[in-house]
């Protein structure tokens, strides 16, 4: 029985890092985009490209969809005037 479920569970945990793995380039990425908020001298135009950014990035990342998620992301740093890292 124990034989058993140690390859069982072994596997379980491997499939759920994998599961979240997708998500977590996304959230990086609003992590990078969270610290642009808190830039010094933020310009109102720097700040509303960071709001829309965000809009499109949390509803990217609700569809699991990383790459709109950081293209997203991406885009709103750039017209921020700020780069991704």
């Amino acid at each position: 029985m124990i034989r058993i479920f140690l390859p069982t569970a072994l596997l379980a945990s491997c499939l759920g890092l994998v599961a979240t793995g997708a998500s977590a380039d996304c959230e990086s990425d609003l992590v990078q985009l969270e610290a642009a908020f808190k830039a010094p001298n933020l310009s109102p135009q720097a700040k509303t490209a960071l709001e829309a950014a965000k809009a499109a990035a949390v509803a990217a990342l609700k569809k699991d969809d990383d790459k709109a998620c950081h293209k997203a992301v991406a885009e709103g740093l750039a017209k921020a005037g700020m780069t991704m890292q």
